[in-house]
């Protein structure tokens, strides 16, 4: 399966299937994956200081150049998407945090841009870009750095990591600022490693190229902050406002439709489809099981129902006090790291010259010293609570291979016309993560295409390889949570002590004369650094909430999966014959090839 054409007529032929169970929740999932499949797109997000010139970039790709006001320095921040269809008229959307949608006109719009009010989420422009190209590329042009408010900034932790491309816009009059190099180094750790970043100059004097020493600069420096080489264009300034980045757009439109993009989406969306099939699978083997099994085997399908689903009680127990656990060790140690910090910089303080290293002394703290210390009890604090959730999915791995074998043993003793529904609920969980992946790739964000919908998030959304069939081992995996959660914490280390540092010195150099300034430094350092202590608190207390909950989420679904197939309630599968089900269930395993 290589190539959209056949998802789309594979799609096709899921719907049939999808319609004939008539089940409301996976028909409400085949939709979302039908619309991701019907209509593919490309995110783009743009990052970059207030005054790089993001707006003017995305202006510059689209039929009417006046979109997005350009210049514009609002003091909060919002996040405005543009989508390229080529077939639509201008439209204004504001998407509200309640995912609810409301047309605006363009005065309106353009309000919102400058003075978001509190309920909104984002905006979104859908309208045409110049000679009909770019169709399916969105565009997210995001606050800068120092303009982001809190809300917005944990909406770009998802945006950031789950894009095709970002484009990070400089200024080449400003160059790289404190901000930007605050902000690059909090991109370098979430990213994800197959999204492609490319560094857009603008404002460059006409006939510069990469070689000029200021380019060179810039680029070496964005290279170091986030880890990875980055494609190079420059934009020339224009009195006209007209800028030429058609070089920017198509290498970009390029590189979101390359035959490994699309290759590696449409292995994705098939995978996708295949959890559709294998929900409609269970739907109608559990059917035809409950047919075929004689009532006499009732009372054996309860006790067997009632003794596996007793193990949901003491797997959601065990996470439950795991987390709880984890939380307040985690608590502790950032308690201590923030002590230990505190009386290591204290001490280089005292040993530094009172006379003439003051200068030196504030440089080396805020570039060097104290981000070190942070780094390294961050890490610490990262492997412990690494740690401490691989012992738990460990555990509930032994609980559920005990259970999933017990079970398996016993139905193919009593009621073995269960046995191929007990293998295909195990084989939908043990395949993947994937349902994680379709609530994140659709959830709480207007519809059609959410925070992680484009190429390369749905490609980290893949298989995940969670383990074997029956008669070896059933394993789970919450790597990619799990990987997820420790790269938002040590961005959130990262951001909180470069802002807390960058207060720090505001002043410093002449407030405090050679008698006074070790003291007034600690006082600083101090501040700094129970700062960080309080931000770093807040992210691991709400991200391990949410990893709680993807942990429980997990859970629930395989056993839930399990108790419907076993209960004898009224079901939309009761009108159509056994024949007409074992049709049925033929048609989806020829999908499966």
């Amino acid at each position: 399966m290589n190539n959209l054409n056949s998802c789309i007529e594979r799609q096709n032929k899921i719907d049939s299937v999808v319609n004939k169970v008539n089940d409301n929740s996976i028909i409400a999932k085949n939709l979302l994956i039908k619309e991701r499949i019907m209509n593919p797109a490309h995110y783009i997000v743009m990052l970059g200081e207030t005054s790089a010139g993001k707006s003017a970039l995305i202006n510059s790709a689209l039929n009417n150049n006046k979109i997005l006001i350009e210049n514009a320095k609002p003091t909060t921040g919002v996040i405005t998407e543009v989508v390229i269809s080529n077939k639509s008229e201008d439209t204004y959307l504001a998407i509200n945090k309640d995912s609810s949608l409301e047309e605006l006109d363009k005065e309106t719009f353009d309000e919102l841009v400058v003075n978001p009010d509190d309920n909104l989420h984002r905006l979104r422009y859908i309208g045409k870009s110049k000679d009909n190209m770019y169709e399916g590329m969105r565009l997210f042009d995001t606050p800068g750095y120092g303009s982001l408010i809190s809300y917005h900034e944990e909406v770009l932790k998802e945006f950031i990591p789950e894009s095709d491309v970002v484009v990070y816009v400089v200024s080449y009059k400003s160059g790289l600022g404190d901000d930007d190099f605050q902000f690059l180094k909090y991109v370098g750790e979430i990213i994800n490693d197959n999204v492609e970043v490319v560094l857009a100059i603008n404002m460059c004097p006409s006939q510069l190229n990469s070689s000029n020493k200021r380019i060179s600069e810039i680029h070496d420096a964005v290279n170091d902050c986030i880890h990875k080489e980055v494609k190079v264009f420059l934009v020339e300034s224009n009195k006209e406002k007209n800028l030429d980045t058609k070089e920017l757009w198509d290498y970009i439109y390029r590189s979101v439709n390359s035959e490994e993009k699309i290759e590696e989406l449409c292995k994705t969306l098939y995978n996708y489809q295949n959890y559709i099939l294998d929900e409609c699978k269970i739907r109608v083997t559990s059917q035809i099981a409950r047919i075929e099994s004689a009532e006499a085997d009732l009372e054996e399908k309860l006790n067997l129902d009632r003794e596996f689903l007793n193990n949901r009680k003491e797997i959601l127990k065990l996470i439950e006090e795991t987390f709880t656990k984890i939380a307040d060790k985690s608590l502790t140690l950032i308690i201590k790291s923030s002590e230990k910090i505190k009386k290591e910089t204290y001490g280089f303080i005292d040993d530094s010259d009172r006379w003439s290293k003051k200068e030196e002394t504030f440089a080396y703290m805020q570039n060097y010293h104290i981000p070190k210390l942070v780094e390294k009890e961050t890490e610490n604090l990262m492997n412990y609570i690494e740690d401490e959730i691989c012992q738990l999915d460990q555990k509930i791995e032994n609980i559920l291979n005990t259970a999933i074998k017990n079970l398996q043993t016993k139905v193919s003793i009593e009621i073995p016309i269960y046995t191929e529904v007990i293998e295909s609920i195990v084989k939908k969980h043990v395949g993947d993560g994937i349902k994680e992946g379709l609530k994140e790739m659709f959830m709480s964000v207007g519809g059609n295409g959410g925070v992680g919908a484009g190429v390369a998030n749905a490609a980290s959304k893949g298989l995940k390889n969670l383990g074997n069939l029956f008669g070896k081992t059933f394993s789970r995996e919450t790597h990619n949570n799990l990987k997820h959660f420790l790269k938002v914490i040590k961005a959130t280390s990262i951001k909180g002590i470069s802002v807390y540092l960058a207060v720090f010195t505001e002043g410093i150099f002449y407030l405090y004369d050679a008698l006074t300034w070790q003291g007034k430094l600690k006082d600083r350092t101090e501040e700094a650094i129970s700062g960080w202590k309080i931000d770093i608190e807040k992210s691991v207390i709400k991200e391990l909430q949410n990893l709680k909950e993807a942990n429980e989420d997990e859970i629930n679904d395989l056993f839930d999966d399990f108790a419907r197939s076993f209960n004898k309630d009224e079901d939309e599968l009761d009108s159509i014959e056994i024949d007409e089900l074992i049709k049925l269930k033929l048609e989806i395993l020829e999908l499966y090839k």
